[in-house]
């Protein structure tokens, strides 16, 4: 018998045991002492991202501990997830489109009549802590605490400074532990703070034989780019040619690798950003340095990831650990003065000798995001592929196809069925302890992580936020529309296109003129 099934048999057998003949719904406190053979599962989140910025997946930035992961694991090259933080948390944490799940808007609770990720991971028996950021509600009602983690500390907002004072007023709530207001402490890196708080929870229950899902959701490496004093100078001048430079190395890296389909180029690329040799000398050298710290910053999320596996190894749990890594978006464009909504801004000294400390508050632009996502079209906020693909993998021993890649479509509504059956549930259904819950749209990848060749999806797949849709039934893609456009909506769209993704990974050619019937027929696939 497979290890996995091994595992899933005395996953069944502890939960018969402690559930009785009910639904299996026992809180991990109850389990203590029972063996349990059913592996932990890791989740570590980066925000904001670029997909080539992992050597694993093609970049040059030093990643020596995440791509160890990736290699002794399998890299999915086709992995979608939202265009935008609060989206993707609401599809991870529903297993749903974010409409669907109530997220709208910034700040959104899932509705109530969602059943979590961690709600579901707990009740088959599992601890469940988090650490990072929550982005799905500020209240002490919609806390993580409230919706299935047994542990947390959360920044419930969508984003904040990564080291000294807070930037929102003590007057507003940025974080809670276990439920309650909080402040970082003295000296905290948001990358190290969340790193640790993680293990603390791990070891708080180590020893007691009950399996967990770990949640690290960490800030890095989102705007305010700000890195510690010793890792801030650490890529000084490695920029200086520019993001269209940039742009080509990481497009033949990934190449090299076999991440990007065969074929697929910068010919066809179409870039937002101006010319690097367009820029003025000052432009060039502030433009530079924010790509410095925002290398510093995945650096420093990797040595952190680093952290984090050795102490799973000294614990003898890094091989009992599922471990999936993901980033929420695609990198972060537009203008190097991000928009005040998301975080309030203080008072600032953004000059280039201060740039990447505490109180600078800057992004890095849309020529940079542009090399880490081409030759994917677009970045962070859009449905097209440059706003939605995320590097993402998986490391566990019963990796099928270990060090390789995986083209098949995936999304990270995926991801709440994959854990689900890890954990030895039965697939998501709309009836969760007792009470009727939001349908599940994501389909368990983990046949596929052990070696089933078949699709994970052979249905229509939607993406949608509040502003745009977009709809994926392999190889075929529509985009556009505004909300309640296309099929049943009583509009019509103001625009849609239509791309076949085998032929057009780029996204650049419409075929709607050429194949309406196709566009209609999946016009009518939108919910």
């Amino acid at each position: 018998m497979p290890v996995f099934f091994r595992r899933r048999a005395a996953g069944f057998l502890l939960l018969a045991l402690t559930a009785g003949c009910g639904a299996p719904d026992a809180d991990p406190e109850s389990t203590a002492g029972v063996a349990d053979s059913r592996p932990n599962i890791l989740l570590i989140l980066a925000d904001d991202m670029g997909y080539t910025d992992l050597g694993a997946f093609g970049g040059e930035i030093a990643t020596p501990n995440l791509d160890r992961l990736a290699f002794e694991g399998v890299r999915f090259a086709n992995f979608h997830v939202g265009p935008s933080c609060a989206p993707t948390r609401g599809m991870l944490m529903s297993g749903t489109t974010t409409v669907e799940a109530g997220v709208l808007a910034l700040d959104d609770p899932p509705l109530p009549e969602v059943a979590l990720l961690p709600e579901r991971i707990r009740a088959l028996g599992y601890h469940t802590y988090m650490a990072g950021k929550w982005n799905l509600g500020i209240d002490d009602r919609d806390s993580p605490s409230r919706r299935g983690f047994e542990s947390t500390y959360a920044l419930v907002r969508a984003g904040d400074s990564h080291m000294g004072p807070s930037n929102f007023p003590p007057t507003s709530v940025a974080y809670r532990e276990n439920g309650e207001r909080t402040d970082p402490p003295e000296g905290w890196y948001s990358t190290r703070l969340y790193t640790d708080k993680l293990i603390e929870q791990i070891e708080r229950n180590a020893g007691d034989g009950v399996p967990w899902f770990g949640y690290l959701a960490l800030t890095a490496p989102h705007w305010p780019l700000q890195a510690p004093e010793d890792w801030i100078d650490r890529y000084r001048g490695r920029y200086d040619a520019g993001y269209d430079v940039l742009r080509e190395a990481r497009v033949t890296g990934a190449t090299e690798l076999g991440v990007l389909p065969e074929g697929l180029g910068l010919e066809d690329y179409v870039s937002e950003a101006a010319r690097w040799d367009t820029l003025d000398d000052d432009e060039k050298r502030m433009s530079a340095r924010t790509m410095e710290i925002y290398a510093a910053m995945v650096e420093n999320m990797d040595y952190h990831a680093g952290r984090l596996i050795d102490y799973l190894q000294e614990a003898g749990a890094l091989d009992d650990t599922v471990i999936v890594f993901m980033s929420d978006n695609g990198a972060a464009g537009g203008e190097r003065d991000p928009d005040p909504q998301t975080i309030p801004r203080g008072v600032e000294d953004n000059s280039l000798a201060n740039v990447g400390r505490a109180n600078s508050f800057v992004g890095y632009g849309q020529g940079w995001a542009e090399a880490a996502m081409a030759p994917y079209r677009d970045t962070k906020s859009s449905l097209h592929s440059g706003g939605t693909l995320s590097s993402a993998f998986v490391r566990y021993p019963s990796v099928a196809d270990k060090g390789g890649l995986d083209r098949t479509f995936l999304t990270v509504m995926d991801v709440l069925p994959t854990f689900v059956e890890i954990a030895g549930g039965d697939p998501p259904g709309a009836v969760f302890e007792g009470r009727e819950v939001v349908p599940v749209r994501g389909r368990s990848f983990w046949g596929r992580v052990e070696g089933d060749p078949a699709p994970v999806h052979v249905e229509a797949v939607p993406l949608l936020t509040a502003r745009s849709r977009a709809l994926v039934r392999w190889p075929w893609k529509i985009i556009g529309g505004p909300p309640g456009s296309g099929a049943g909506g009583g509009a019509e769209p103001a625009e849609w296109m239509l791309f076949h993704l085998a032929d057009d990974p780029g996204e650049t050619t419409d075929l709607s003129d050429e194949y309406p019937e196709i566009e209609s027929e999946l016009m009518t696939l939108l919910p």
